[in-house]
Formats: C-alpha cells, structure tokens, sequence
C-alpha cells in the first residue's frame, strides 16, 4: 500500500499493531475469513472495477504507461485476494407471513451492486447468470430459510427492521472469463461468495450467516423504534426518551466545523490514491446552505475528469455540514495526494 504522508503511515503502524489478535478463533468462522479479507467499502468499489476494465487511453504516452502500470499491479492484486464487501439493499428479502406455518421465508441474494452499477458493472454472486427487472439486476440465491413468528403482527413487527439490517460478504473475484460477463445488453462482474452474514447493527444479533458468526458490530443510532421478535408492542414497558438540549445553532460555521464535516473526504481521497497511485493536488469548491446541504460543488486541479478525481467526488458530494444561520456560504478545501 502506497503511503500518504508520514502521518499517515504513522496511523497505519498503529492499526496493525492493534489488529494482532489476542485470542484462536474458530478457522470455519465469518470472522476468520474477513480477517484476512480487505475491506472494501462502497466508495472503493469504483476502484476494484477500474482496476480491471480501464483501457488507459487518456493522455499522453507518459500519463498512459503510468495508467497502466497502476492499472495492472493493482488488477494482479485484485484477482490473488479476498475483500469483505456490504451487500446492497436488494440483497436480503422477507416474504410473506404464511399462518398455517407460522413463518415467513427469507432469501439473500448476491447482491453487491445490483440496483446501481459501479463504472457501469453490476456486481453480483458468480453462482448463477443474472436475471432482471427493469434496471435491477436480481442476483443468484445464495441462503433461503424460514423465520418463525408468533403471529402475523410480530412478523410485520420484525419487518419493520429490515432497512437497518447489514448485509456482509467475504468475495474474490471468479477465474472464469476474469469474473466479467454480459448479458441482455448490460454487464458485470462476477464474484465468488466465500461467506456471508445479515444482521441487525442494533445489537448485532445474527439474522443468518455461513459459516457461523458470532455477534456483528453495533451502531444504537440505527435502533430507533426497535422491538423484540414475538413481543405484542401494548406489552413493553414504556420508556420515556431523557431530554437533549438541541446545541445552538451558530451564525455561520468556522474552520473546525468545515473541517471536522471535511474529514470523511480526506480519509476517502486516500483510499482513492491508494487505488490508483496518481499524486497531485486538487481543490474542491463547495456552496452549502444554512441547513448544511450542498447547493453547489466543483473540483479544480490535477485529478479532474480522472479517476482519481471521480472517486474524491464521490466522497465530496455525499458529505453533509452542520446547519448555521446563515442561508448560504461559500469556501475552497485544498487537497494534496503524494
């Protein structure tokens, strides 16, 4: 991995340090095989399909040899590893509750990309050619159960749930013709499902998985109104939610505000040269509204209409900013990769 910065290697010496593992694992476990998987996350997506379809003709000879030589070591590495990726909100499905059962089946589908394409490629399980409907592709069953309930109501209770539940896949890239396929005029990539897991990031608890997992990471904002499976809502003590004073809101946002709102950027810009290895320096120029929305973005500098400036836009269009009272305000955050 190319470094960016002395305080940045800094930082990656310490996260190895810490990943040491205190304790044996279960080798036939999720967790096993996502530790020795790399993460990937849904901005670095742009980076694995670039790696393997860019043909490298923009530029001049210089900057095409240079394309091209961090397309192909990056391709090579690619196809010998393992990545944990999220499944996308096509990916887990719950049927309907069926009485004389009293269950209702789940189904996980492959799916990694399916309703949005990355770089034009849908990304989805290599266990079966892909179906579609309309724009989405629907990807190969990879797990398919039944989940019991109490009755109807707890059923619909728990469905309630399935915006918050995560879905985790540990994939490789398919041998078979490089993992690339074409069908009914759309293309993709094909990916080897080595594991998987769905589960609620409310409490981690296990929806499904293979192999076993135990409890997934927590995240409490994501449970909200939450209930527990089979419990009649009339039946759980109410709880009256502490009181939060909202902080004020200031007269316009200062360096620290912009800054701390601009960290997910410069940790995204990162991951977006280590994909593609081109230093240079870029300037994102923002418009955003007192409610913290973007009204308007443009990037300057080195990285425009590449690659590697197509992923920092990525990461620059989805950041939100604290609201402030004033209606609209403008500013340049520079930005050097080297």
């Amino acid at each position: 991995m190319r470094t960016w910065g002395i305080a940045f290697l800094t930082s990656g010496l310490l996260v190895t340090l810490a990943a040491a593992p205190a304790r044996a694992e279960d080798p036939k476990s999720f967790e096993a095989l996502a530790r020795t998987a790399e993460p990937l996350a849904r901005a670095d997506l742009a980076g694995l399909v670039w790696s393997l379809t860019t043909p490298c003709n923009d530029g001049d000879e210089l900057a095409q040899r240079q394309c091209k030589a961090a397309r192909d070591a990056r391709a090579a590495a690619v196809r010998d590893a393992t990545f944990v990726v999220d499944g996308d909100g096509t990916a887990f499905a719950m049927g309907a509750w069926k009485a004389e059962s009293k269950s209702a089946p789940i189904t996980l589908r492959g799916c990694i990309a399916c309703a949005e394409p990355v770089g034009g490629l849908y990304l989805v399980s290599s266990k079966a050619a892909p179906s579609f409907k309309g724009a989405t592709a629907e990807a190969a069953v990879v797990h398919e159960t039944a989940r019991t309930f109490k009755d109807e109501a707890a059923a619909k209770r728990w469905a309630t749930r399935l915006p918050q539940l995560r879905t985790q896949f540990v994939v490789k890239v398919a041998a078979a013709g490089g993992g690339m396929w074409e069908r009914d005029g759309k293309k993709g990539l094909a990916l080897d499902v080595l594991a998987f897991r769905v589960f609620d990031p409310c409490d981690g608890g296990i929806v499904c998985a293979s192999p076993p997992s135990g409890k997934g990471p927590t995240d409490k904002k994501t449970c909200g109104e939450s209930v527990v499976e089979g419990e009649p809502a009339g039946d759980r003590p109410k709880v009256d939610a502490p009181r939060v004073d909202e902080p004020a809101v200031p007269a316009q946002l200062d360096a620290r505000d912009i800054k701390t709102a601009m960290q997910p950027v410069v940790e995204a810009a990162r991951a977006c040269f280590d994909t593609y290895g081109v230093a240079g320096s870029a300037k994102m120029v923002y418009a955003v509204g007192g409610d913290g929305s973007i009204l308007a973005y443009e990037q300057t500098g080195d990285f425009v209409d590449t690659p590697t400036g197509k992923c920092i836009d990525k990461a620059a269009r989805a950041v939100t900013f604290p609201k402030s009272k004033k209606k609209r305000f403008g500013f340049s955050y520079p930005l050097t990769l080297q």
